[in-house]
């Protein structure tokens, strides 16, 4: 693949640009359209509809009376016709007319005001999904990789372990069988995440807003964050368990160490599966001393060409971070800067012998200044370590370039090697660590040498980090599962932290305990989520919309009584000191929020319009439900309680708070009893969210709920969370199911573990700023689970941490 000029491969587009996919047939335009519509909140064009549009004739019925030249020479126009006509605010997916030389012409030159995205799939998967013989897969799987040299993305659509089977998948499903709505709930998120990222569309659109939220900052402005460092060929050679990867790192860094022609699909395929498994960012570096060139010829014409091209396919599919050699032609690392789009690029220098540069000298510096000159968003200064002392002089070098005036770029420096452990330990931006889910086939003496748990228990066994104490504290906590998932996830990670329910859960023992110079933080629950709320501080713009907290953090400051402002706190949390106030969150908002976009299917894609949704019980989970349905932009909101008066209180409440920030008088309707019909201008809802209490709380009812028949009327289905959890199987999730069964409309149940575990993953991480352990703590929730029938067996507990109902 010769290396392309930057104009043929420009990445930095407008948000409102449209999105462009194309790719063989069988790939899964069509679907990942849907999805791509549906995150970007535009309209979705497809080449088939358009076609029918602008002629009046399907493209079988054109072909049929007009002949295959008419056809393909009116197809040809019309395809141009939607691309011209549509170039923002749109997601176009293109059918076979990208196979034809005019318009794979017309993209080439699309591109350089849109994203194109190549859409490429395992060609076995295609064939088994479209049942053809080997002669026909063949020639479709021909022509498809000249999708490449006409876009100017790529994503691998990976295998989704969601599916039900492969009739249920893509331009051959009936989008109103039973199991469409299940079918791409992996690829949704990825998807979603991928297309926001393209465009640009996520940056500075957070539904967070928090120096505490990990989403809010990134990984090279965070304290002590870790990179898992993986090879393409442990990857190939089937040395990772990548269902392992989740915990462990703020990162992933793809090593590619070797290439060829049809590397690149295997890459693709790595970064996505990588991204399936991980959800973190991927930085993608390349080994050099293994991609086939001796060492004094990586710097040659064929080893700056080999190197190009795994740039220029790194771009493409989007990675958020890409390691450049600073000794690579500058006009190459130039034009890849240029043509980064939201790409963040990582300038390298490796000090190696038979350099005898040490971090004293000048040279350091200079390659520090060099990258930061290029525009690279990050350095990465690496020496290989000779002896132990080496690691001592790093301190003064990063303190030296953090004495640079002005802004600069954010400093990676470590010693290489087994001699380097110890500064790999203290460097506190994007350390390459290991993972014991990765069996590599040979000691690599340049790989990492530590992983993330090591380095953290040694932060804190050298007392650079302190241990905590946290507490859950409320009126009914005997029973929480908080303490086995939050214990299970301080030892997984390395923190020497403890957390436990206080001897006396009152709330004199938390203004007690929430003094203390070892106080973490707490969780909080009913009934004293408003009264602590009362206390605070500060706290989150979520927390002051819902009216109630569940979380508190310590407010650190000076011996003076000086408090550290908010981002330096977020960045103090495994510190003691002393607590002058405390910060107040709200994380059962996340929780329900994750539920709800996990489950809720494309078919039910949240419309500010028409998309309703419905909450049983007026407490704090309901409030938190409320105001997750409004973050996900639903604005019309139905809510029932036994007494009306509460109900009224909390519409009230969010139609105030509507007003000033959404621009909505009225978002939250009260239904006043259960005989009530469903009114006549709304639709039926496809979210609901059963809030009643386990344990009854002054006038609230206990978990007996059940959906009034006549409240039931949406074709689609949708989801049901149901937070109740003691009993696990509740009335209204039985009534679901039997519904389910006897309409055969798909609606997803989501009971209260499933939140419980949620919530508890949101909160680990706004306390301790790392990445929670989520299959771990799902597992110690559902293990230490004693429900009406007994503790779930291994059986059933693999079960729901692989499959929703």
């Amino acid at each position: 693949m010769p290396h392309r000029s930057s104009m043929d491969v420009y990445r930095k587009v407008d948000p409102e640009a449209s999105l462009v996919l194309i790719g063989i047939r069988g790939s899964g335009k069509r679907s990942l359209g849907f999805v791509a519509a549906t995150a970007l909140k535009r309209r979705f064009i497809t080449e088939d509809h358009y076609f029918k549009e602008v002629t009046g004739f399907s493209r079988h019925e054109y072909l049929k009376q007009y002949g295959s030249q008419e056809f393909q020479q009116r197809d040809i126009e019309v395809l141009k016709m939607m691309l011209d006509n549509h170039r923002s605010r749109c997601v176009i997916e293109c059918g076979l007319g990208s196979l034809t030389r005019p318009i794979q012409e017309h993209l080439r030159r699309y591109c350089a005001t849109n994203p194109v995205v190549y859409i490429a799939r395992d060609m076995d998967s295609i064939q088994r999904l479209l049942g053809l013989e080997d002669q026909a897969a063949k020639l479709l799987s021909e022509g498809d990789p000249l999708h490449r040299t006409c876009s100017n993305f790529e994503y691998y659509n990976t295998e989704d372990h969601s599916s039900f089977s492969a009739q249920f998948y893509e331009e051959t499903q009936d989008r109103r069988s039973v199991g469409y709505s299940f079918k791409l709930k992996e690829a949704k998120e990825d998807f979603t995440r991928f297309v926001r990222f393209v465009t640009g569309t996520d940056v500075g659109h957070s539904s967070y807003d928090s120096p505490f939220v990990l989403l809010e900052t990134p990984p090279e402005l965070r304290s002590y964050t870790y990179a898992i460092f993986v090879r393409s060929s442990d990857l190939i050679e089937n040395r990772v368990k990548l269902s392992e990867l989740e915990s462990g790192g703020d990162a992933i860094e793809l090593c590619v160490d070797s290439w060829s022609p049809e590397m690149a699909m295997t890459v693709s395929k790595q970064v996505s599966i990588l991204r399936r498994n991980t959800h973190t960012p991927v930085i993608l570096s390349i080994d050099n001393r293994l991609l086939g060139f001796p060492s004094n010829d990586r710097y040659s014409i064929q080893g700056r060409n080999v190197y190009s091209q795994i740039v220029e396919h790194g771009l493409r599919l989007a990675i958020e971070y890409l390691v450049m050699d600073l000794n690579q032609d500058h006009a190459l690392i130039n034009e890849t800067i240029r043509n980064r789009g939201m790409t963040k690029i990582i300038g390298q220098q490796i000090f190696e012998p038979p350099s005898r540069v040490t971090w004293d000298d000048e040279d350091c510096l200079s390659a520090y200044l060099d990258a930061a000159g290029l525009g690279c968003q990050l350095v990465r200064i690496l020496r290989v370590a000779t002896e132990r002392e080496d690691n001592t002089a790093i301190a003064k070098f990063t303190n030296k370039v953090g004495l640079l005036p002005g802004d600069h770029p954010p400093i990676i420096a470590f010693n290489i090697g087994s001699l380097g452990r110890t500064s790999q330990v203290f460097n506190p931006i994007l350390t390459p660590v290991s993972h014991p889910a990765i069996a590599h086939r040979i000691q690599n003496d340049r790989d990492p040498q530590i992983m993330a748990r090591d380095a953290v228990q040694a932060l804190f066994q050298s007392y650079v980090l302190d241990p905590l104490q946290f507490y859950i504290l409320g009126g009914s906590v005997a029973y929480s599962l908080s303490p086995v998932m939050y214990n299970a996830a301080f030892r997984h990670c390395g923190m020497h932290h403890t957390y436990s329910i206080p001897e006396k859960p009152t709330l004199a023992a938390l203004d007690q305990l929430g003094r203390e110079p070892n106080f973490g933080g707490a969780s909080v629950v009913q009934p004293w989520r408003v009264q602590v709320f009362q206390k605070l501080a500060a706290k989150s713009r979520h927390a002051e919309a819902i009216g109630a907290i569940n979380t508190i953090m310590p407010l650190r400051g000076q011996s003076d009584g000086t408090m550290f402002p908010l981002q330096e706190q977020a960045s103090r949390r495994h510190l003691a000191g002393p607590v002058l106030g405390w910060y107040g969150e709200n994380t059962d908002w996340v929780g329900i929020m994750t539920c709800i976009n996990r489950n809720l299917s494309p078919r039910n894609a949240i419309s500010p319009m028409k998309t309703t949704g419905l909450v049983i019980g007026a407490g704090g989970m309901a409030r938190a439900a409320i105001y997750a349905l409004l973050r996900l932009g639903c604005r019309k909101i139905f809510i029932y309680n036994r007494t009306l008066s509460r109900a009224e209180s909390v519409a009230r409440h969010f139609n105030s708070w509507a007003a000033s920030q959404v621009g909505s008088t009225e978002v939250v309707y009260v239904l006043r009893s259960l005989q009530e019909e469903w009114p006549s201008d709304a639709c039926f809802p496809c979210m609901v969210a059963s809030c009643v209490p386990a344990d009854p709380d002054r006038d609230e009812p206990p978990a007996n709920f059940e959906m009034p028949a006549q409240w039931l009327g949406n074709p689609t289905g949708g989801v049901v969370l149901e937070f109740a959890y003691k009993p696990l199987d509740t009335p209204l999730l039985r009534q679901m199911r039997r519904f389910r069964s006897e309409t055969g409309r798909q609606w997803v149940l989501v009971d209260g573990l499933d939140n419980v575990a949620e919530q508890a993953i949101a909160q680990f991480e706004i306390l301790t700023g790392r990445r929670a352990p989520r299959r771990l703590m799902t597992m110690e929730a559902l293990r230490n689970y004693d429900g009406e029938d007994g503790p779930f067996d291994e059986k059933t507990i693999r079960a729901r941490l692989d499959i929703n109902e």
